[in-house]
């Protein structure tokens, strides 16, 4: 019996004494296997044991039941260098009640709940959850060495309110960098400044949208980088005024997904579904001319492989399309120098998209976040 726990606990340099079982919980009595150890300080082996404290440790649980090890924590005295030391044991750390797999499991357990639902489940206070959540989350703390390409974006703290966090991600491997409980340049700049002077001049490019701030940020941060304007975020600018010259039009025949019709890919669209577009564009020749010029301004992007070429690509599409947009030709010719470095590698803030999503569903799972700094462990663990 004892045997066969022993294989289903895996712990290095102990053996399994005894079990004592009291309701639901499991007491497992363990004994050290070496009579040998090394000496932390010089690396030699001693076999002189000085004194030998008991102590409770919480493991994982087996069968719903709570295990606790009672583990005998050795001090021996080193001859060599006269010092005393406590004995390393792998699967616990020093002055610690929880064994390494365990606050390993409370960890995972979080990032899919809460610190309150855990707290429950497992019979600890919420501080003592908190506390292990929050040590290993410092345990794992973003390596941004080798980081290249860059998305920054921003993400409202709370659904339906206006005070954002900045979110920065690596484009090239899907996961989120950091978190800054900021949309202000200066403050930015700040934490982003936290990053060795090394691994700020390796970022070669930086997706942004059109917020003016971003460029600011970059130049100071990233000095080698390339700023590029994401391509959808300017797609979308061009489609919201397509839209609303749509809701300009009084319209004599009333056309169901008028708008989805309109603001979708031309080439995505199925034979009915370009039948039901005709009808609508029949209706109004300005608003025909604005999705011809949106789908032109959309062909640009697929077809062109080479700055320069986009750069005149995108000249001559201004000159035309101010006959009927206005609000998006002033925005695409302030930011037209990094929308057009899109044709040097293509880089797009998707990432940051598929980023944003799921820092929304952690939100949901958490039921909100009060405390910016728990919100922020919250979201960089969920990416660790």
């Amino acid at each position: 019996m004892l045997f066969f726990l022993e294989n289903l606990l895996k712990l290095p340099k102990v053996s399994i004494r005894n079990v004592v079982q009291e309701g639901t919980e499991v007491f497992l009595i363990l004994s050290c296997q070496e009579e040998e150890v090394k000496c932390n300080y010089c690396g030699r082996l001693t076999d002189e044991l000085h004194q030998t404290n008991n102590i409770l440790v919480r493991d994982l649980p087996i069968s719903g039941q709570t295990v606790y090890l009672k583990v005998p924590r050795r001090k021996f005295y080193c001859k060599q260098c006269q010092r005393y030391f406590t004995e390393n044991l792998e699967f616990m750390e020093a002055r610690r009640k929880y064994t390494v797999r365990y606050e390993e499991y409370i960890y995972e357990r979080v990032n899919v709940s809460s610190v309150e639902q855990v707290k429950r489940e497992e019979s600890l206070s919420w501080d003592q959850v908190h506390g292990i959540y929050q040590r290993q989350c410092e345990s794992k703390k973003k390596d941004w060495q080798g980081v290249k390409r860059l998305g920054i974006d921003e993400i409202s703290k709370r659904k339906g309110h206006q005070n954002f966090v900045t979110v920065v991600g690596d484009l090239e491997k899907g996961e989120l960098m950091e978190v800054i409980d900021s949309h202000q340049q200066d403050e930015i700049i700040e934490v982003l400044m936290e990053q060795p002077l090394e691994v700020r001049e390796g970022v070669e490019e930086v997706s942004v949208d059109m917020w003016g701030g971003f460029p600011k940020v970059i130049e100071k941060v990233f000095p080698n980088a390339v700023i590029v304007t994401d391509r959808f975020h300017v797609m979308k600018a061009v489609n919201e005024e397509l839209n609303k010259i749509r809701k300009q039009i009084k319209f004599s025949l009333k056309i169901k997904g008028a708008k989805w019709l309109l603001l979708k890919n031309k080439k995505d669209l199925k034979e009915e579904e370009l039948q039901k577009l005709e009808l609508v564009l029949k209706q109004s020749e300005r608003l025909r001319k604005a999705h011809e010029y949106k789908e032109s301004f959309r062909e640009i992007y697929e077809k062109v492989n080479d700055k320069e070429e986009g750069r005149l690509k995108f000249t001559e599409w201004l000159n035309k399309a101010k006959e009927i947009y206005t609000d998006v030709i002033g925005t695409i010719h302030r930011h037209l120098d990094s929308i057009c470095n899109y044709f040097i590698s293509r880089t797009t803030s998707g990432v940051m998209e598929g980023i944003n999503n799921r820092l929304k569903l952690i939100k949901r799972q958490a039921y909100g976040f009060v405390n910016f700094d728990n919100m922020r462990s919250r979201f960089l663990a969920c990416f660790s």
